[in-house]
């Protein structure tokens, strides 16, 4: 059989298949030959690629692990560029934070240059290697995990996502360090915990996505609208870096597009496929406008045309396709998939921030002097130019060669023009993204060494802030300095002997601290260590007419006993010599008189239970009468011995009853069982029966009865008693309980006799008795046991109470067998602390002489001791200083501390002066140059004497901690650094950043949007924007934002004026006011309108979130969200409709009400748009039945039931949950107008359309077809 080669166009390649290889085969032939014929291929390609995998065998070595040789050097000048880097910041060349970034920036770049060799390497050394074949073909791994195997580990990240700046140079083929170790498990472990969080996090947003948008169907052919979005709206400079081709292809045109000059015509509706988007490219047509799911006017589904290619066939998608669940996949799954990539560097670098441009050869630098350019100081701390407008660069070398570089405006120059430059080094840099948030953050600066604080070029502001703290700030860069010494800190108030200057050697004295005692009285030494403290006895008091009843050797720990000579015990609760405070308990009653012998019902006072107010807590001081209503209570442990209850329940019992086994009571009364409390408890007194017929008018209240009151017919009360009334089998009876009465009456003061202290002219001292109660008014104890209803303490009562003054607890021997109780006052001065709170890290020599004896007695302010203060190291006393704490300190200097440097020069010729801050290489004479940082001590005829010292540079806006002249020891804070940083975007903070879009949630410190286009200027801490008109537009804004112009100049509508991100809701409402107030359009348009550039930004938002992860989403995915995040309005003034102030409703609802409304002459409702998170849009669905099977389903069942809402059945969750075949697919309902016709005239049957509903019953769908079938028949 014939055929005609030249209708058969023969593919051919010949070429290494990889993954993207593969990829693009499998993705031609689905597109060119359908399902069949690629599954076959896809078969055949399976079996070859198995047959030759078996046949090679590859498998990992360790073998095949090969480090480049470069890697060595490559260390090597890493290690002196980052040396070079710390020399800069120890003279102060740099700040803290710009050696961080520079070292962070020099171990990336190495990291990366490695990675470059690595596969250099590979590539021509070893193309068969197992690992290179493995990683580079798809199959699996990734360039990353191949540069930590044989490359460098390189820079890790803390838990709190900081980078360490020590990196990890060793690979894992070399194996690491135990500190590269520890490291390393850092981002491991950070990897680990953030895939188990986010992995949830991703789940829950796939199904809030699915949930609000699983009832968009393609429900119809064409919805015949007019709109669509521009070339421009899709493509410009706010947009993600997506190509045209990714965002146009499968779309159709919604316009015919005629271009007479190329005699291109493409009709309304055409299909944009990849070659035909080429061709247009190549014919440079600019103005394309392309139907989109945010412009269908379908309701409740976008139709097949604005939809475009369902991009699994690259064809039109066809009806009843559930293109919501499609989109919410789409845009769910890659979440999962980023928290599972969590492997990475964990930082921010400069080069996220901007594109380098490097030198392409060596050569010397060119460009013509940019006029509008400002000096500028680079993250690194380099000083650079920062361009107004458009620069060329030319780069020409020796051969002649020239390459030409276009900068554009805010790039930054780092090369002057005519410097030479080398081969790939940074000559420019270009801002990469203007809509980068970045966010303000501190960094401490530490001092290294201990010594004396001076100031260089610092130019200090106070500031107030809001809590009414005064910090001191740094308004321009300059330097503070640290010159060597060492710090100690004298104790308060000592008197200093040394003078400045004075060169003393170690163990000379410094100063002398005399100890000066407040009170007069006896000198007392501490017995365990007579240089520990210092006791003066101010007076003591010896209790009379008591003794203390000392126990011995006695086998329980027993309390001793207070007698007094009335008869009355105490147990004494505190030890002998023991500090007691003011009010504190000595001993307690031993034999209480209130005691009782069961359990009951406590009371203060005869009120009503209810009418009485209740103590706020136990332990309170009592007097006055206590009554007590006793109540015996047993606790049953199981049913079964409550079963074997040999009473019943409320019958009367007598005194010493066996109630259960081996239990009798104390006492008579009536028993009553609480079986689900397992208790028995018995009520002691009289039981009487109340005829109900002569007795109805009696107040069945349980109370007191007073003596001498009726209580029932002739029974009267002998005495205080109880009533309770209770029912038996139906019958009333009262029960009259016995109360026992207490009365505390107040006891009166023991007062102390004094011994001789002639100083002492009142009593200071007495000791109370007090009786407190640790039971609440009515408080019910259930016991069988005896109750103690309070106790009675003897307590310390102190008038003249000191707190330089400690009481102390003495028991004291009066003869052989007597002892007395005595309380006495000391004044403590504990010499260790003294010494201990000022010798510091130092060890500074401290000696203590005694200038008083023992049992001397002593009146104030007598100095008892005087502390000597020791220099502990030789040295020159190079300062002192008053601390705020009123605290003396001196810094000692060292010989070391001080070098000479020759200087060989006559003193007229130095240039440097006695007193003067020099840095390292500052010249000191026209032939010298200094190897030290620090201050011009003193200068002689041969050398000149540096006092060693440490500059700190400081940037503006710093936070000052130190004072010019303070001494601080090692890692004292001088100054807090405040500096700007990118907010970190990586994998972590993607999923939360895609969240917080599509939730519409409220963003913290948003910048301020320009409500119009015009001038824009501040005045009086307002912004103001002008527009061509001459209307001004006021704006307050607070310190804290950044204005982001400058005065005068133009901005455009909704442009960012100050810092910060941009809120979704402001961008909404100053689209709605500028296009409803200012352009006057109709209200509905002015909400299209405003919808419309905010879902083009909200799609752009998400789209530049996942690109950050090298994640494509087709657009038509996110724009179908968005359209149902941006569908509703809000209600604000109903007008004469029957709507709410608040109501939400769709905007094509309104228009609807809105036109009905003015074609009856009544107002229309004015509302505004509404931007609504995915959560919300899904529980303000039109069907209720989906709405609460997503959240809160109580809440929106009860609204609905209230309301009487309907559910029409249109989505796929609803008929899902009722049990309905869903309306997508095959299920979905596209017969309309069929028609049967037969050869008789009037036959013709017509088919339901697709409206019926599924609730038409069997039968008569039977009936229907039976009909059918007789109408064939005939």
């Amino acid at each position: 059989m014939a055929t005609n080669e030249e209708d058969v166009k023969i593919l051919f390649t010949n070429g290494i298949i990889n993954k993207r290889q593969l990829k693009n085969l499998m993705y031609c032939t689905f597109h060119n030959y359908g399902v069949v014929k690629s599954s076959i291929i896809a078969d055949k390609v399976k079996n070859l690629t198995f047959h030759y995998a078996t046949k090679s065998g590859i498998s990992l070595s360790i073998e095949d692990l090969r480090v480049p040789q470069k890697k060595r050097s490559l260390m090597g000048l890493t290690n002196n560029e980052v040396e070079t880097t710390e020399q800069n910041y120890e003279v102060g060349n740099i700040t803290n934070i710009e050696r961080f970034q520079k070292v962070i920036d020099i171990w990336n770049n190495a990291s990366n240059f490695l990675k470059e060799e690595v596969v250099t390497y590979f590539r021509e050394s070893d193309p068969f290697n197992s690992l290179y074949i493995m990683a580079f073909s798809g199959a699996r791994g990734n360039i990353s995990q191949v540069r930590q195997l044989v490359g460098m580990r390189g820079l890790m990240a803390d838990p709190q996502g900081q980078i360490i700046d020590l990196p990890i140079k060793s690979n894992f083929r070399e194996g690491l360090t135990v500190t590269e170790y520890i490291i390393s498990s850092y981002g491991a472990r950070k990897g680990l915990v953030d895939t188990a969080l986010r992995t949830a996090d991703s789940g829950y947003l796939t199904r809030r996505l699915v949930d609000v948008a699983q009832d968009i169907i393609v429900r119809e052919e064409d919805c015949y609208t007019q709109d669509g979005l521009l070339k421009n709206e899709l493509i410009n400079e706010t947009s993600p870096n997506l190509s045209v081709k990714d965002r146009m292809i499968g779309r159709l045109l919604a316009e015919p597009l005629i271009k007479k000059k190329d005699n291109v015509i493409l009709p309304i509706n055409t299909q944009l496929t990849s070659n035909l988007l080429d061709d247009l490219h190549e014919l440079d047509i600019e103005k394309l406008k392309v139907r989109s799911p945010l412009t269908c006017t379908s309701i409740r589904s976008i139709c097949r045309n604005c939809y475009g290619w369902h991009l699994a066939y690259s064809k039109l998608v066809d009806l009843g396709e559930a293109i919501g669940i499609i989109a919410a996949q789409s845009i769910g799954e890659p979440g999962t998939q980023l928290t599972m990539r969590t492997f990475h560097t964990g930082g921010v670098f400069s080069g996220d921030l901007t594109q380098q441009i490097r030198a392409p050869f060596q050569g010397t630098l060119s460009y013509k002097t940019a006029e509008a350019a400002n000096l500028i100081r680079t993250l690194h701390g380099t000083r650079s130019f920062l361009i107004k407008e458009s620069v060329t660069l030319y780069i020409q070398n020796l051969k002649g060669a020239c390459s030409k570089i276009r900068l554009p405006e805010g790039a930054t120059l780092l090369s002057n023009t005519g410097q030479k430059v080398y081969t790939n080094q940074i000559i420019a840099e270009i801002k990469k993204d203007a809509n980068l948030v970045l966010e303000e953050d501190s960094k401490t600066v530490y001092t290294n060494i201990s010594g004396e604080v001076f100031f260089q070029n610092i130019n200090i502001e106070t500031i107030i802030d809001k809590q009414g703290n005064s910090v001191q700030k740094n308004r321009n860069p300059g330097l503070i300095w640290v010159l060597y010494g060492k710090r100690y800190s004298l104790p308060r108030s000592s008197e200093l002997v040394a003078k400045l200057g004075q060169i003393n050697t170690s163990g000379s004295i410094i100063a002398k601290k005399s100890i000066l005692n407040n009170y007069s009285g006896i000198v007392k030494f501490d017995e365990a260590s007579a240089t520990n403290e210092i006791k003066i006895l101010n007076f003591s008091l010896i209790l009379q007419n008591a003794n203390i009843l000392i126990k011995r050797n006695t086998i329980k720990e027993e309390k001793n006993i207070l007698e007094f000579d009335n008869g009355k015990k105490f147990q004494i609760d505190v030890q002998h010599n023991t500090t007691i405070q003011n009010g504190e308990t000595i001993a307690t009653l031993a034999n209480n008189l209130y005691k009782t012998e069961t359990g009951g019902t406590v009371t203060y006072n005869l009120e009503k239970k209810f009418a009485t107010k209740k103590r706020k807590g136990p332990g309170k001081l009592f007097s006055g009468t206590l009554y007590w209503i006793p109540e015996e209570t047993y606790r049953v442990e199981s049913l079964t011995r409550l079963e074997k209850l040999q009473t019943k329940n409320n019958t009367f019992i007598a005194k010493g009853t066996e109630i259960i086994p081996k239990t009798f009571t104390k006492s008579s009364g009536i028993l009553q069982v609480d079986v689900v409390g397992k208790e028995i408890s018995i009520k002691p007194g009289e039981l009487f029966k109340i005829n109900p017929a002569a007795y109805s008018s009696i107040e069945r209240i349980n109370g007191f009865v007073k003596p001498g009151k009726q209580i029932i017919n002739n029974i009267f009360a002998q005495k205080l008693t109880y009533i309770e009334f209770i029912e038996v089998n139906n019958i009333e009876y009262v029960l009259i309980r016995p109360v026992q009465k207490y009365k505390v009456a107040r006891e009166k003061e023991f007062f102390l006799n004094q011994n001789f202290f002639p100083h002492v002219q009142d009593q200071n001292f007495k000791i109370k008795t007090v009786k407190k109660i640790f039971l609440k008014n009515w408080e019910h104890i259930k016991s069988n046991e005896p109750v103690e209803l309070l106790n009675t303490f003897l307590t310390l009562d102190i008038r003249n109470n000191s707190s330089k003054l400690q009481s102390k607890f003495e028991i004291l021997q009066k003869n052989k067998d007597i002892y007395q109780l005595q309380v006495s006052q000391y004044e403590i001065l504990k010499i260790d602390d003294l010494i201990t709170n000022y010798s510091n890290v130092h060890n500074i020599k401290i000696a203590t002489r005694f200038l008083v004896n023992k049992n001397q007695y002593v009146t104030s302010s007598s100095t008892l001791a005087e502390l000597e203060i020791f220099f502990p190291i030789n040295g020159t006393l190079g300062a002192i200083k008053n601390n705020t704490a009123n605290v003396n300190e001196i810094l000692i200097l060292q010989d070391k501390d001080i070098r000479p440097v020759p200087h060989f020069s006559k003193l007229a010729d130095l240039k440097v002066k006695v007193g003067e801050l020099i840095r390292t290489g500052a010249q000191l004479s026209t032939s010298t140059k200094s190897e030290y940082s620090g201050q011009i001590y003193s200068i002689d005829k041969t050398n000149v004497y540096i006092r060693l010292g440490r500059p700190y540079l400081i940037s503006q806006g710093a936070i000052l901690e130190v004072e010019s002249g303070s001494l601080v020891q090692r890692l004292d804070k001088l100054a807090t650094l405040i500096y700007e940083k990118l907010k970190t975007v990586d994998i972590v903070q993607g999923l939360p950043k895609v969240e917080e879009i599509l939730e519409a949630r409220k963003i913290k410190n948003p910048c301020i949007l320009a409500p119009h286009e015009g001038y824009a200027n501040v005045r009086n801490s307002k912004i103001e924007v002008t527009n061509d008109k001459g209307y001004i537009t006021a704006i307050n804004f607070t310190q804290r934002d950044k204005i982001r112009f400058s005065n005068g100049s133009y901005v455009k509508l909704i442009e960012p004026l100050t810092d910060g991100p941009i809120s979704p809701h402001e961008k909404l409402d100053t689209l709605f006011n500028y296009y409803y107030y200012f352009e006057k359009l109709a209200i509905n348009e002015a909400c299209r309108q405003s919808f419309r550039e905010l879902q083009l930004f909200l799609v752009n938002e998400v789209q530049r979130t996942y690109l950050s992860q090298g994640v494509q989403i087709a657009d038509k995915h996110i724009e179908i969200i968005v359209k149902q995040m941006t569908s509703k309005v809000r209600i604000e003034d109903s007008g004469d409709t029957i709507l709410l102030p608040g109501e939400l409703l769709n905007l094509y609802q309104v228009e609807i009400i809105t036109k009905s409304s003015l074609a009856v002459n009544e107002q229309a409702p004015f509302y505004t748009p509404l931007l609504l998170g995915i959560t919300k849009a899904s529980l303000n669905s039109d069907s209720f039945i989906s709405a609460a099977s997503f959240q809160e389903t109580t809440r929106v069942l009860t609204e609905a039931a209230i309301e009487g809402k309907k559910d029409w059945l249109h989505g796929l969750k609803e008929n899902v949950i009722i049990g309905r075949l869903i309306p997508a697919g095959t299920g979905f309902k596209y017969y309309k107008n069929l028609e049967l016709q037969t050869n008789k005239p009037n036959t013709v049957l017509q088919t339901q359309t697709a409206n019926i509903k599924d609730t038409v019953l069997r039968s008569r769908f039977n009936q229907l077809v039976e009909k059918q079938k007789n109408m064939l028949d005939f």
